[in-house]
């Protein structure tokens, strides 16, 4: 397991040895210049989607047939995509937090309760959307996942960007956002125990079309 977790990083930081430094020191220059958390979100949201590319890597050299001829288990093979995911994306969160306290250690500002929720519900949001694009990638490949999840993903912003009205006088979302300003921690917690849900879920789907796949 340890070696496939050293071949998935080691392919991941050959693509992006030279991005990654750029971004990191972008974001910060960035975060402290325009005291915006926008790009801290940004930024694990992105290094969720940049985790994805190691599928590329694998399809573009055939490395699922030559996994075959190795001692491992197909969920092993699985288990270190979906850890290399939850890597990046804590590395990011964790990155994200460090920059939004020396921002408000620089400015003097507060709020950083705020940063912290949102950093994890961008944290959440970016789980759910990434693991459960595993199972269409191995099934469909990643470029017809990741096309397929933007058409989805532009659907639902552009449908709550003109029916959003509608759906708040249908919907109770106003005592929803009430609810989760008076019980923070209690929505926060359910929503990280439903990321975990679904990236349960989602691995073990991915397992079961990585054991049927004929590469």
């Amino acid at each position: 397991m340890r070696g496939l977790l050293r071949k998935e990083l080691s392919g991941l930081w050959s693509l992006y040895r030279k991005t990654l430094p750029m971004l990191a020191i972008l974001y910060a220059v960035l975060n402290l210049a325009t005291k915006n958390d926008f790009f801290l979100y940004f930024g694990v949201w992105m290094m969720l989607f940049y985790s994805l590319s190691g599928m590329s890597l694998d399809e573009s050299c055939g490395w699922g047939r030559y996994a075959r001829t190795l001692p491992v288990n197909d969920w092993q093979v699985v288990g270190a995509k979906f850890l290399v995911s939850l890597i990046y994306s804590g590395g990011a969160a964790l990155y994200g937090a460090v920059l939004g306290v020396i921002q408000r250690l620089f400015t003097g500002e507060t709020g950083y309760a705020d940063l912290i929720g949102g950093l994890l519900a961008v944290l959440v949001v970016s789980m759910i959307m990434v693991f459960a694009m595993y199972p269409v990638a191995f099934r469909f490949g990643l470029e017809k996942a990741r096309n397929g999840f933007l058409v989805v993903w532009v659907a639902l912003f552009g449908g709550f960007m003109l029916f959003g009205s509608r759906l708040a006088k249908v919907l109770p979302l106003e005592a929803v956002v009430e609810s989760m300003a008076a019980r923070p921690l209690l929505w926060a917690g359910g929503a990280l125990l439903t990321a975990v849900a679904v990236m349960v879920l989602c691995y073990i789907a991915s397992v079961l079309i990585y054991q049927k796949k004929e590469f």
